[in-house]
Order: C-alpha cells, then structure tokens, then sequence
C-alpha cells in the first residue's frame, strides 16, 4: 500500500493558558519521510498488546466528529486538510474545557491498496536528546516519542464502509491521564469494544476439538502452524479468515476445517480478530514469581512434563542439557 494523503498538525496547551492549535495548510509529500514517518508509527502501534478493536458507538444520536469527517471525505464533500483541522478544532476546545495540558503533534494519513484503504490518526510528543554539530559541540535533538506516550486510532474505511463484518477501529488509547483519554474517546467514538481473549479462547477451544480427528504425532504441528498464522494476523492488525487459515494448513480437509471452527466463531464470523496473549498461552505454558521461573512448550504436558493438582508439583523426565549440567555442577562443588 501507499500513502494517499498525510499532513500533520501541533496542539499545545499549559496549565495557565489557552490551547495552541498550530495547523498545516497543505499536505505532505506522501513518498520518502513521510513513509518513513508512517512505518516507525505504524510498527509502533502494531507492536503494542493494549490495542483494543471495535467500531463506531451505535448508541449515541448524533456521530462522532470523527465518523462524521470521515463520512464526508469519504462522500468527496471534505479534501483531507479541512478533515483533519475540523477534528484539530474539535480537539483544541475539548482540550480546554477539560483543563488538559498536552503538547504534541498530531499526524493523519491515509493509506490506500488494492483491497484495503486506511485512516490513521497519531498523536505523538516530542523528546529532546543530544547530537554533536558541523561545529563538533553538543545541539539538542528532537526525535518522535513512539514509546509508552504514543497514542491514537486506525479505521479501516473498507471495512467500515463496505464489509462491516469485524471491528474495524482500532484504537491505542491514552495512558495515565484519564481526561485525555475521554476526550480522545468523544473525538474518535469508539465503541463496542471486543473482547479478544473471549474470542481468542472460543477458536482454540475449536481447535482443540479439531485436533481429536487428527493423528496423535501431527497434532503439535497442526497447533503451532495455527497459532503462527494466527500471530502473523495479529502482528498486521488484521482479522483471521477461517477460509485463508484452512488454506494455510497442512495434512487437513480445509472445507472440514472450516465447518467445525465455524461453530466456535461468535454470531459466525468468518473473520475474527485475536488476541496476542491467549495465543501465546495456547502453545506455551509460562509462570514467573521471584526467585522461580517457569515455561515449556504445551505440547510437552503430559509427556515429558507431568502436572499433578492435588500435591501442586511438576515432575519434568528429560532436562535441559545446559540446565543438567548446571545442576551436577552445583552439585559436585565443581564450578
């Protein structure tokens, strides 16, 4: 895909003054630094688990200045620049009845393909850091902040617009300042959020399932070639089609797949987001407390490594070798 539009605006506000609100007329380039722009925060939104997903809040009467933008550009009665003053505008006084103080940039894009066509809305701080000058003396530096300050929205138009058939906001939400946060919620409108890990856990539950028909020695492959696909989708930010999944599977009937997950798909979805957590739980088992750390793949319980509730023990046949030595080591005084 490539960029179709990008611009970016500057708000600011301090605790004894008005907001700033400091506009772009014109958009940016959309090719070289702005790609480049939009890829660091790109991977920086991709790589956060607090992502949440849903869609516009259906509860409200009237839409969200957001939706209600995107509704115009979209029906060609916005260019981009006014889209996003007009959310810019909206912002600033949501910023100063609210008593906000925030200084930071706000960067639109869109992003368009063959088959998916992208809105992006980050809003990122600056940082200061040091950089040696032609003159050979330290000069500050400014560089984006695409750390735990980032926040901001994805809308897939196509989605929204057209299919409609999974949550197509996804939104990292503010952190520690909870005023943001709800301004930034009535400026985007998000809503219905969706409860990944319920969904997550419903499609391996149907995996699981699935797995009873196959042979015992392909079954720990057959897990690990789903969840791979599965943490591939999520690592785009993009749903699981059930169809495209079975496609990517080896040593199964795809059509046989596909009916028995189709169960295990909420109001049966054929396209379901997953959540990045439960999917690694599902291939692995992992515990930490402080002076004890524990993992192993979960294709191990039951065969090297054995659980037993009543007394709460592991009992684990076949150690490590660099673990075993370690061990022996210790235990001969012979370091």
């Amino acid at each position: 895909m490539s960029i179709s539009h990008a611009i970016i605006h500057h708000l600011s506000r301090s605790a004894d003054a008005p907001a700033r609100l400091a506009l772009r007329p014109e958009e940016l380039a959309a090719e070289g630094r702005s790609e480049a722009l939009l890829d660091r925060l790109k991977g920086a939104f991709l790589e956060r688990i607090s992502r949440e997903h849903g869609s516009f809040a259906n509860e409200a009467q009237e839409c969200s200045p957001l939706e209600q933008a995107l509704e115009s550009f979209l029906a060609d009665a916005a260019s981009f620049p006014p889209l996003s003053a007009t959310l810019m505008e909206w912002l600033q006084r949501a910023v100063d009845e609210g008593g906000i103080e925030i200084d930071a940039h706000c960067l639109f894009f869109t992003e368009k393909g063959p088959d998916r066509h992208l809105f992006y809305l980050f809003v990122a701080r600056q940082q200061e850091s040091l950089a040696i000058s032609e003159a050979l003396t330290p000069t500050p530096s400014y560089t984006i902040d695409t750390g735990h300050s980032l926040f901001g929205i994805k809308v897939d138009l196509i989605e929204w617009k057209e299919r409609g058939n999974y949550a197509y906001l996804s939104l990292l939400p503010p952190r520690g300042n909870p005023a943001l946060a709800d301004a930034f919620g009535r400026l985007t409108g998000f809503g219905n959020g969706l409860d990944k890990a319920a969904v997550t856990r419903e499609f391996l539950e149907g995996v699981e399932t699935f797995c009873k028909r196959l042979p015992d020695e392909s079954v720990s492959d057959f897990r690990h070639q789903v969840v791979d696909y599965c943490m591939g989708r999520e690592e785009q930010d993009a749903p699981v089609d059930l169809q495209a999944l079975a496609g990517n599977l080896d040593g199964i009937d795809a059509e046989q797949f596909v009916q028995a997950l189709s169960g295990h798909a909420p109001d049966g979805r054929p396209a379901l987001m997953m959540d990045r957590r439960s999917l690694r739980r599902y291939v692995k088992f992992a515990g930490r407390e402080r002076d004890l750390a524990v993992s192993f793949s979960s294709h191990q319980l039951n065969q090297r490594v054995h659980y037993d509730p009543e007394r709460d023990t592991l009992s684990i046949h076949g150690l490590p070798k660099v673990l075993r030595e370690q061990l022996r080591r210790h235990l001969t005084g012979n370091d």
